[in-house]
């Protein structure tokens, strides 16, 4: 249930997010009046000779993808209606150099300059502020100021020209979407990770590293790093950004593949084509490729998003969730993946607001989480119930199993156990007899064996009945068990007859113990299911493991003639074979 809130609400707030992004116009009044842009390719102009070139009017958006040359615009910019401040808003925060450049109003023929970038330190930045800009003076109606743009990553340079008041209600704005952005994709990050350890699914786990990686290239890319790094080395947010922008790509190819190989496509090997380029791109920023490796990110994004659209329609085994919904999942991101990497390339402009650029990477991110978390927790739940599933039919199966035990043992204690008196029957008993026999005869130990026959038993039959007679041998028997020692074997081996082995007994405690027995029966009345009480007395007869005795069937012999002449001296007592 908490899984099915967490999705519910994540959903609401991706469409929130996204209305806000849809909705949300430039209230904020722009106050360049016009824009020129110049191509250095060589980056060799100074500020005289481009002051003196021809500039091309140009949109709000200078989008010319990855390029080695420098640019440079031309802002005139308007007196505000209020004051002379001014607030040069320049996005992305991830341009590496912008250069500033406006007329010395003591000595038009001097220029002044200031930088800033996210490779320069955030410290020596106009503004205490995330986005990159400056604040300018336009004392009179109109001024002009010139911008010289180079960066290795692409170049989708924006700039807005506004009032201070709505240049910090702009800013506090994008703060609140950047803390959005991170709360967002730092919860589905957790819940990945929480699912992980509980369900050790693969696909999560590689979630979870792309999550944090895609995590670092969004701080990178919205400039939230630049804050954290070293004033000495203020690129080192320039360095982390370009690798987790290249990594992004990579991590999401390696949950694909964890995730598309439930469905069993064909050329899942494809991957490894692009798992290849990482390396390359890692290889290419050390040696100062950055450009190359960046770009190269970009066309492996693109390729990468619509093979896996690919393989998911070219799945073979039907999973949750569906094929038809991997499909429209995998079709979603592969349309973000186009939208980006034309505009990455310069083939089109995303949006015209600086602002707006870094809103479409944040809502870009949580969208494709928002999808991706969406089709783990379908996935997951359904584990979840095959899980259960299993436990139940595990559970069942096994009391199954306890239960055909239970019989099986008790099948064999039923085999073992005459029935009535609970003792051993003749074949268990024979079979103990003949164990302990073995071992007496090998270590030279005493062993005797007795049978004892209930006196008269056809006579308490034919007064009280069978169930009269059952009630004397289940009661004779419980008290021939007491008088014997634990170690003997006491067994049933006929009607009325009964038979012990008296391990370790020589003739002297044999005859104690048989002696015992008989008066423990004499002295016992017995109860009947009448009611009534009869007593009732029993002869036995003893005899001793000797040398002679090559069986046990020659000692039972022995002592079933012992027993007949105790029968035949008047019953009630022990004769010794």
């Amino acid at each position: 249930m908490a899984n099915h809130r967490f999705v519910k609400h994540l959903i609401g707030i991706l469409i929130a997010i996204a209305g806000f992004f849809v909705a949300t116009t430039a209230t904020a009044e722009n106050l360049i009046v016009s824009r020129g842009m110049l191509e250095d390719k060589a980056g060799t102009l100074t500020i005289a000779q481009a002051a003196a070139s021809q500039f091309t009017p140009t949109g709000p958006t200078l989008a010319q993808g990855y390029s080695d040359s420098v640019y440079w615009l031309r802002l005139r910019v308007r007196r505000p209606s209020t004051g002379s401040k001014v607030v040069l808003s320049i996005g992305p925060a991830q341009l590496d150099e912008v250069r500033l450049y406006e007329r010395d109003a003591g000595d038009p023929r001097e220029w002044i300059t200031r930088v800033t970038g996210d490779r320069y330190a955030y410290d020596d930045r106009d503004r205490g502020d995330i986005a990159l800009g400056f604040a300018v003076d336009v004392p009179t109606a109109e001024r002009t100021f010139y911008l010289r743009i180079k960066s290795a990553s692409t170049l989708q340079a924006t700039v807005e020209a506004l009032e201070p008041q709505q240049a910090n209600r702009q800013s506090r704005r994008a703060d609140l979407v950047r803390n959005i952005f991170i709360g967002l994709m730092l919860w589905a990050l957790i819940w990945a990770i929480d699912h992980y350890l509980v369900e050790r699914e693969p696909a999560v786990g590689l979630f979870a590293l792309h999550q944090s990686v895609y995590i670092l290239y969004g701080l990178g890319a919205t400039g939230n790093l630049a804050p954290f790094a070293p004033y000495d080395c203020p690129q080192l947010a320039d360095w982390l950004s370009n690798i987790a922008a290249c990594a992004a790509s990579f991590t999401f190819l390696l949950f694909s593949r964890a995730l598309l190989k439930l469905y069993a496509p064909p050329l899942l090997r494809g991957f490894y084509l692009f798992f290849l380029a990482f390396p390359i791109q890692l290889a290419a920023m050390a040696f100062g490729y950055t450009q190359s490796a960046l770009s190269l990110g970009s066309a492996v994004s693109l390729a990468g998003a619509w093979y896996c659209v690919a393989l998911a329609f070219a799945a073979r085994q039907e999973q949750v969730p569906s094929r038809n919904a991997l499909r429209a999942v995998y079709i979603v991101l592969a349309l973000f993946a186009t939208v980006f990497s034309f505009s990455d390339f310069g083939w089109f402009t995303l949006v015209d607001l600086c602002a707006r650029r870094e809103w479409a990477l944040i809502t870009q991110g949580i969208a494709s989480s928002g999808l991706i978390c969406t089709v783990l927790y379908m996935r997951l739940r359904q584990s979840r119930k095959d899980a259960q599933q299993s436990a139940v039919t595990l559970a069942l199966s096994q009391q199954a199993l306890e239960i055909e035990r239970a019989h099986k043992k008790q099948a064999q204690v039923h085999a073992r156990t005459d029935y009535l008196t609970g003792l051993c029957n003749r074949r268990h008993f024979v079979e103990l007899a003949e164990r302990e026999l073995a071992q007496a005869t090998a270590s030279g130990k005493p062993l005797s064996l007795l049978m004892m026959d209930v006196d008269h038993f056809k006579t308490v039959n034919d007064t009280w009945g069978h169930q009269g007679g059952d009630a004397v041998l289940r009661q004779v028997a419980a008290r021939i068990r007491g008088a014997l020692r634990e170690q003997d074997i006491l067994g049933r081996i006929g009607g009325e007859e009964f038979a012990a082995v008296l391990i370790g007994a020589d003739k002297g405690l044999a005859l104690e113990i048989a002696q015992r027995i008989r008066a423990t029966i004499a002295d016992t009345v017995v109860a009947l299911p009448n009611g009534q009480s009869a007593r009732i007395t029993l002869s036995l007869g003893l005899t001793q493991l000797s040398e002679h005795d090559a069986s046990l069937d020659d000692l039972l012999h022995k002592a079933d003639a012992a027993l007949y002449r105790a029968k035949d001296s008047g019953r009630d007592i022990v004769v010794a074979a």
